[in-house]
């Protein structure tokens, strides 16, 4: 007959865990330098991380400075240039995507005459590029009232 083999695992036979006898040499690392290297880590993480968010909120703030207010002269030759494009295009025909062409123009307008608004301390007119006709022209008689002419003075031709 043959003889039956029992196999028992080393953990068994040993009574305890067969790596607990193994010491690993971690040279110059005690274990209070590892606790102190496994607090330490996490902390220093924590302050990078706010010490980046307050970086970025400063960056932020100095990318939104507010920018020197635009020289009335210069709203002047832009509400003119503007003015006489938006006269041009809305009186040419055959010209392609003209709608949308027209609705740029009046709302490049719009935003050049409510800055020259804010500019001269006048209202600017109510709804933006959608603004009545009646209200735009109250706006650049008020421009006009405090010396800022908006329209080009039209050149008399002979062509009689």
């Amino acid at each position: 007959m043959a003889a039956a083999i029992r196999v028992t695992p080393a953990y068994v036979s040993l009574g305890a865990l067969a790596f607990a006898s193994c010491r690993v040499d971690t040279g110059w690392v005690t274990p209070v330098a590892g606790f102190l290297f496994a607090i330490a880590l996490p902390t220093a993480a924590g302050f990078a991380l706010i010490g980046a968010w307050r970086a970025a909120r400063w960056l932020g703030e100095v990318r939104c400075k507010a920018l020197p207010p635009e020289p009335i002269e210069r709203l002047e030759a832009d509400l003119r240039r503007l003015r006489a494009e938006l006269e041009e295009t809305e009186t040419r025909s055959g010209l392609t995507a003209k709608h949308h062409r027209v609705q740029a123009l009046r709302g490049a307008y719009a935003d050049t005459l409510s800055a020259a608004c804010r500019r001269l301390d006048i209202s600017p007119p109510p709804g933006g590029d959608r603004a009545p006709q009646a209200e735009i022209y109250r706006v650049e008689a008020e421009l006009r009232q405090r010396g800022l002419e908006v329209r080009q003075e039209v050149r008399e031709t002979a062509a009689h």
